[in-house]
């Protein structure tokens, strides 16, 4: 059997590096995005790095110690299109591939060496040079025969030349100074078992037999032995984990009351919401809506959906019930929220004796949507009062439009 040839590819900088993507005058600057309310720095460039701030460090600090950094708001649509597309080059390479964050993927290339006839060495430096020039975004990719050996071949690829191989006989070098806190999986409850065991490095791991880890920690603590072994028992499966609930909440750029602008932005919400369901062939049996006031008070109500469905425009009627029942004239808000549960497979799921001509209408006028989103841009069109039936006459597309229309969002 051959050995398993497991890459982790992981954005460096992810979220600082999508910015510095789409405007150019951010590059080579210290750069820090902060949090949904701007609270904190959630991302920095390897120039706002050098300058000593640090992840996690509040706004209002940071802004007062460095006023030379260059701080922008968080902007997570633009770094999901960015994840999206670099997932998707990705899928060229392997499909066995498991995405595990929004900037990182595992893939097996087991025998992808053969396909692209170059060695594996080569294959990554490829896959690394295609992200950066086709998508712009920095990547570091470590290798290894196992998932766990791979996220910390990873780790070192990130402070050298971006690419790192650990081969099977390297195994006990790289183990032999790695603390067992900084090996993937092992959180701090676990490594303080550990250390109470006088295991105190990866190396260590190795040393003790099968039923010490069965007995310890169970089924994980024996597959992490033998993923540190280089014995791969935790598989790439490409297999896609659908949600169990979608949600979409953020805060407003300035506190307030208006309820028009307040019903605007959970409509934008709606929208990106459905769009997220269409994209994982799923549909909703509920939804919610949340306001966050400017104390942090949180009210929400949520109702059922007699016909599951993912169209903004079918679930738009209910979304106004639940807002008219929690806004408050005079109340002020920070933030609004959307979340849809009890979310059911479009594929495993009974055609309904009982769904309305407009449902299907509605559900049909969405994929439009997406198609025109995806043409003309993500953000082009949102759940309003006005707007849709002008565009949709403007692309020839008939429909039964009533109040419940789009705008088109400056």
């Amino acid at each position: 059997m051959n050995e398993k040839k497991i890459i982790l590819v992981d954005g460096n900088n992810f979220f600082a590096s999508c910015e510095q993507v789409f405007d150019a005058s951010l590059r080579n600057k210290p750069l820090c995005i902060l949090s949904n309310n701007d609270g904190c720095i959630i991302a920095r460039s390897n120039e706002a790095k050098r300058l000593g701030i640090k992840m996690g460090m509040p706004y209002f600090m940071a802004k007062k110690e460095f006023p030379n950094a260059i701080y922008k708001s968080s902007n997570f649509t633009l770094y999901h299109e960015m994840s999206q597309r670099m997932m998707q080059l990705l899928s060229k390479y392997s499909d066995l591939i498991d995405i595990y964050s929004i900037d990182e993927a595992f893939l097996d290339i087991t025998g992808m060496d053969k396909i692209f006839k170059k060695s594996y060495q080569n294959l990554i430096k490829e896959i690394k040079q295609d992200i950066e020039k086709n998508i712009g975004l920095s990547v570091s990719i470590g290798l290894a025969p196992t998932a766990i050996l791979a996220k910390t071949a990873n780790h070192i690829a990130k402070k050298s030349a971006g690419v790192y191989i650990i081969e099977k006989n390297m195994i006990s070098n790289e183990l032999q100074n790695l603390p067992v806190e900084e090996i993937w999986g092992v959180g701090k409850n676990i490594a303080r078992k550990l250390r109470s065991y006088g295991i105190f490095y990866g190396i260590d791991i190795l040393k003790k037999e099968d039923n010490f880890y069965r007995t310890i920690l169970g089924k994980k603590g024996l597959e992490l032995k033998y993923e540190l072994m280089g014995e791969s028992v935790i598989p790439i499966t490409g297999i896609i984990q659908k949600p169990k609930s979608i949600q979409r909440t953020r805060a407003f750029p300035e506190f307030s009351a208006n309820k028009e602008y307040i019903k605007t932005e959970i409509m934008l919400h709606l929208h990106n919401l459905c769009k997220k369901l269409r994209s994982n062939n799923l549909e909703t049996g509920a939804i919610s809506v949340m306001l966050r006031t400017k104390d942090f008070k949180i009210v929400y109500f949520g109702d059922s959906v007699l016909n599951p469905t993912n169209s903004e425009l079918t679930l738009s009627e209910i979304v106004n019930k639940l807002f008219n029942i929690i806004y408050k004239e005079g109340i002020v808000y920070r933030s609004a929220g959307i979340w849809a549960s009890n979310l059911v497979d479009i594929q495993k799921q009974q055609l309904s004796l009982f769904e309305r001509n407009e449902d299907k209408k509605n559900k049909k006028i969405s994929e439009v949507i997406d198609k025109l989103e995806s043409k003309y841009g993500k953000g082009t069109l949102s759940i309003g009062r006005t707007g849709l039936k002008s565009i949709m006459e403007k692309h020839k597309y008939k429909s039964t439009l009533n109040t419940n229309a789009t705008d088109k969002r400056s």
